[in-house]
């Protein structure tokens, strides 16, 4: 008995753990709404549209998490600031000002280019369009506000932020379809929901964006410095669970485009478990190397905690895979034999995010480029076999195994974890 209650005492005493917990706890309730939400598309809207949408949402996804750029450059500077004891008002208003400018220009961008994604995702309407670039605009400024929560350790804030996001899409998504607005409507859910976890966002920085304090002048050359290497892993990142829904769409008839779209919606619920794991882990990486403190054993427990969350899922979507049936409808029977393949590889990169998680917390760009160059080779791979739904599920299947294995061989055994954490260096890849 006095050990069990010293193990638990040890436990309620993990940092790690305990703020793994809020964000898993709330990412199960935001994965809820978001099954709620794509089951309700899948029977609302049938395989054709259900796949247009699909490429629409992955478009999205795409710029989202390539957007998540910033959140974790702001992340890793708003750790830093903190661990320092330093003022961080005047950089989230910087932050703030030039992403709102970046976002304009993305948008303008893709409008102007707007008939010809039309013509790729064989759309009829601009509409749903005109909305994506709506979401696309919001989706450059909702990372700083996140990754400004993020790099504070306000996980329960961020949680309520997560939650109150989807929550909104979800209803307002079902209640524009079912008012027979179809893709449009849809989509509109993703921005009002973006809309409503901005304003929440806001008002619990509020008085960080009210503070005229400006401890120091911070040189934004270092944050776009770091970011570089951070937009090359977003975009990797981004590849193996959205780019073959879109190729998808292009390669495949209608039908067989919502069937893939039902079966990736399944996988990416297992790269968001780990996600959990992965967003507690990096300010935590982040602040001890600040401080000089070495940060394996937060890595080796980051990644224990990811397999048992995602494999606990993986398993019964690979021993009950049915449950696609049961999700979205009999018209996805056909769709029965591909979730094993595609959650186990989902299962593979979704314990990789945790390296690359590390890696970009230690700055060390040299892993960030051989991912790229990963990624690179993916894609290409894609491109060339694509034949059938089931040859591309076995391109990513293969590829995330085999990244994983090297990215496990590179850190644990090539790589010295313990090098360079002192406070004048604090971070591999370059002197601050």
């Amino acid at each position: 008995m006095e050990s069990i209650r010293k193990t638990i005492g040890h436990l309620r005493k993990d940092e790690l753990l305990k703020n793994g917990t809020i964000m898993f706890i709330s990412g199960i309730i935001a994965g809820f709404f978001n099954y709620i939400y794509q089951v309700y598309m899948g029977r609302a809207l049938g395989p054709e549209d259900y796949g247009v949408f699909g490429a629409l949402f992955a478009i999205f996804y795409m710029i989202g998490i390539i957007s998540q750029t910033l959140g974790t450059s702001t992340t890793q500077f708003v750790s830093k600031f903190v661990g320092e004891g330093k003022e961080i008002s005047s950089f989230i208003k910087g932050c703030l000002k030039r992403t709102i400018l970046f976002g304009s220009a993305i948008s303008i961008i893709f409008l102007i280019f707007s008939s010809a994604l039309m013509k790729v995702l064989k759309l009829s309407d601009i509409i749903p369009i005109l909305i994506l670039i709506l979401i696309l605009a919001l989706s450059w400024i909702n990372p700083i506000m996140d990754g400004t929560l993020r790099g504070m350790k306000r996980f329960s804030s961020l949680s309520f932020v997560t939650i109150s996001n989807t929550g909104s899409k979800m209803v307002i998504g079902i209640v524009l379809v079912m008012a027979g607005f179809g893709v449009s409507g849809a989509l509109f859910g993703v921005a009002a929901g973006t809309i409503v976890g901005l304003l929440i966002s806001f008002g619990f920085l509020k008085e960080k964006l009210r503070s005229n304090n400006n401890d120091s002048v911070f040189r934004y050359s270092k944050f776009y410095s770091y970011s570089l290497p951070v937009m090359f892993a977003m975009i990797g990142i981004s590849i193996p669970s959205n780019l073959d829904v879109i190729m998808a769409n292009y390669f495949f008839s209608p039908i067989e485009a919502g069937l893939y779209m039902s079966v990736s919606v399944l996988g990416k619920i297992i790269f968001f478990f780990s996600a959990a794991v992965g967003t507690v882990m990096f300010p935590m990486i982040t602040e001890k190397c600040t401080q000089g403190q070495n940060s394996k054993g937060i890595l080796k427990k980051s990644i224990l905690y990811a397999i048992f969350l995602s494999g606990s899922l993986v398993s019964l979507f690979v021993f009950y895979p049915r449950i696609l049936v049961t999700i979205f409808g009999d018209k996805y029977f056909n769709a029965i034999s591909m979730v094993a393949p595609y959650v186990m590889a989902m299962f593979f990169f979704s314990i990789t995010t945790i390296f690359i998680s590390y890696h970009l917390a230690i700055r060390n760009n040299r892993y960030i480029a051989f991912f790229s160059a990963f990624s690179i080779i993916e894609i290409a791979l894609l491109l060339k076999f694509h034949s059938s739904m089931d040859e591309m599920i076995n391109v990513l299947l293969i590829g995330n195994l085999a990244f994983l294995v090297i990215s496990i061989i590179y850190t644990f055994k090539n790589y010295p974890l313990e090098r360079i954490h002192s406070k004048k260096i604090g971070f591999v890849g370059g002197i601050e």
